[in-house]
């Protein structure tokens, strides 16, 4: 924490005071690039590192020992063209169990390819379709409890309240994802429905559309906000407990990155996770390398 709190000091003071540009642009609302879930947008970026620590207590009925997980991955999403674009996911894990050992190991490989499907400006909207594949026996299965692979269809949206009357109220957002999961073992891995929110309050809109209250240059680039990720089993699969987290935290924006951080909460009781923190430090390739890394490829 002493770390991430000393790099996140570093950046901030680093950082100039001009206004930020995000990539999932609808009219004047820009979307911000999320931690917990997947942004409605496609773009030319790099997640690196992101950085999870977790502590999960022990099964009451002893058949697994409580473990402090530290997760540190990695994400790279590339336009193909204008609107269609894929990322590639790769996550290592250490888990320190408690007793003494340790596991390390890699989760198993992700690739999404998106398509930015609908922009209406006037409404501040937002919306894409994509697909996600695990890529099975790609990880170890030392640290991750599914080595099976999977290809889940998933939409995305992102609406800003712009065009609400109330001016203070005009700076929210939401994003949202939904997906169906289908497990390449389902008699093993069940089939489930993933399900993701995040609710924004954008004080770099405050600024610029609402009214100009001269916060300090700090605050003027922070998007306070809560993201929820949650999974269910599917009508019929083995089991029946939903669970998730909650993640209430800040993004920070500068002028080609972003810093965020946030708390990890367990959503549900059923939910296989304890109380940690996220942190993520996110540039934007079509900024820093408008000529080359950051076009599209066609």
């Amino acid at each position: 924490m002493t770390r991430c709190a000393s790099i996140a000091a570093a950046l901030f003071a680093a950082s100039s005071i001009s206004v930020a540009h995000a990539h999932g642009i609808a009219g004047d609302r820009e979307f911000p690039a999320t931690l917990s879930i997947d942004d409605p947008a496609v773009g030319d970026e790099l997640s690196l590192p992101t950085i999870s620590a977790v502590h999960n207590s022990a099964a009451k009925d002893g058949s697994a020992p409580g473990t402090q997980r530290v997760d540190v991955g990695a994400e790279w999403d590339k336009r193909i063209t204008e609107r269609l674009g894929f990322a590639l996911n790769v996550d290592h894990t250490t888990l320190d169990q408690d007793g003494g050992s340790t596991l390390n190991g890699w989760q198993n490989l992700t690739g999404t390819l998106k398509y930015q499907a609908y922009v209406n400006a006037e409404h501040e909207f937002l919306s894409s379709m994509g697909v996600i594949r695990a890529f099975g026996h790609t990880g170890s299965p030392r640290v991750q409890d599914n080595v099976f692979g999977s290809t889940t269809p998933t939409v995305y949206f992102g609406k800003g309240l712009g065009d609400l009357p109330i001016g203070v109220l005009r700076p929210f957002a939401v994003t949202g994802t939904l997906g169906y999961q289908f497990s390449d073992k389902p008699n093993v891995s069940a089939n489930q429905w993933a399900f993701g929110a995040s609710l924004q309050y954008s004080l770099p809109y405050l600024q610029s559309q609402v009214k100009d209250f001269g916060l300090p240059a700090v605050l003027g680039r922070l998007t306070p906000l809560v993201e929820m990720a949650l999974t269910t089993p599917a009508k019929g699969a083995p089991g029946s407990s939903t669970v998730g987290t909650v993640s209430p935290g800040v993004l920070y924006s500068g002028d080609v990155w972003q810093f965020g951080v946030e708390a990890v909460l367990p959503a549900t009781k059923a939910s296989n996770t304890g109380v940690g923190v996220l942190a993520q430090f996110h540039l934007f390739l079509d900024d820093i390398f408008p000529k080359s890394l950051g076009r599209p490829l066609f």
